[in-house]
């Protein structure tokens, strides 16, 4: 009919221009013809206009999959993950620091300018989305400590599996003066996403000299209005080398949908949360491990990192995870932090 022709047409318009955009308007305005003329035909033959009611099943009327499909804008959420049963590393590989062009990880300089990269993911085969908001705000070096935001902006997602995903979007952060520990949050904003529980993500990183022990602190902060219950978990958890594209045998004879499935189970099964402890040749000592805070209170962690071995050369990475503890004493991740010991 008329009204899909219209929406067909119009849709065109709004996707980023392409060697196929002519050729989409010139087959808009042709079926848009094509539906006026079918309805000259149906007028001069007296047929009534309103078309068939849909058939109905229940209380619900049944849509095709491919009339309606949401985008979901994602990166890589802690939070998210966690709540899967995966384990997570808050080094997170979606946000980047560079001073000028050279990355940055660990403590970076008071009253500096900094270049902050944001790469945002579509989880969607089928849904572009156009303007999705990502904002990047900063905390002080720690867990649910206050957030101070730095910029706002846009980025054009295309589909999974274009070349406009993944889209990138940098912003300019001058750090404060009074210097110290950070934690970069981004923050995606669509208004009708598929998932919005994948939208945070979080960089969290510090770096210690293990000429003596390794010795970190941060701030954790309860924000609640209730008193609440902490406990710290450190693992030691990164991210997979990924496989060369050629060496899977995932997406053969699978669709998307199934190679996508698999994939997520085969990350659960080797990627769980509990499968990386702390192994027997290091000393992770925090204090205090467990405590209580009252609301708007923050408690001073301290971490203390050592090998057994002392001729350890080289860098090794630690995740420190923060929970609070409900009645059943069942744990909510509320976030964490990266550290790295290094000893040349």
């Amino acid at each position: 009919m008329i009204k899909d022709s219209l929406y067909s047409f119009f849709k065109g318009l709004l996707l980023p221009f392409s060697p196929r955009f002519w050729a989409d308007i010139v087959a808009g305005l042709r079926e848009i013809c094509g539906a006026v003329c079918k309805l000259l035909c149906r007028i001069t033959r007296g047929e009534p206009l309103r078309s068939r009611q849909p058939e109905r099943t229940g209380c619900c009327i049944e849509l095709p999959p491919e009339i309606y499909k949401r985008p979901d804008p994602l990166l890589y959420s802690q939070y998210y993950l966690m709540s899967q049963g995966l384990a997570v590393t808050w080094d997170n590989p979606d946000i980047d620091i560079f001073d000028g062009t050279a990355p940055v990880t660990g403590p970076l300089k008071r009253n500096h300018r900094y270049r902050v990269r944001v790469r945002v993911w579509n989880g969607s085969y089928d849904a572009p989305a156009v303007g999705v908001g990502v904002e990047l705000s900063y905390l002080s070096f720690g867990a649910q400590t206050v957030s101070h935001q730095i910029a706002t902006g846009y980025v054009n997602l295309g589909a999974k599996g274009t070349a406009d995903c993944p889209a990138f979007i940098e912003f300019a952060w001058q750090t404060p003066p009074s210097g110290g520990h950070y934690c970069l949050q981004a923050r995606l904003d669509w208004f009708d996403d598929a998932n919005p529980d994948n939208n945070l993500g979080q960089k969290n990183v510090t770096v210690a000299s293990l000429s003596s022990p390794a010795r970190f602190s941060f701030d954790v902060r309860n924000d609640a209005s209730v008193m609440r219950r902490f406990a710290l978990e450190a693992d030691v958890y990164r991210l997979p080398e990924l496989p060369d594209c050629g060496s899977e045998a995932l997406g053969q004879s699978k669709t998307r949908l199934q190679e996508s499935r698999e994939r997520w189970e085969q990350a659960k099964r080797t990627q769980g949360y509990g499968q990386f402890p702390v192994p027997p040749d290091w000393i992770v000592e925090i204090t205090p491990r467990r405590f209580r805070l009252e609301p708007r209170h923050e408690q001073q962690v301290e971490v203390v990192i050592e090998p057994r071995d002392q001729t350890f050369r080289g860098a090794r990475i630690f995740n420190v995870h923060v929970f609070t503890e409900d009645d059943r004493e069942r744990p909510h991740l509320v976030g964490g932090v990266t550290l790295v010991a290094m000893k040349e």
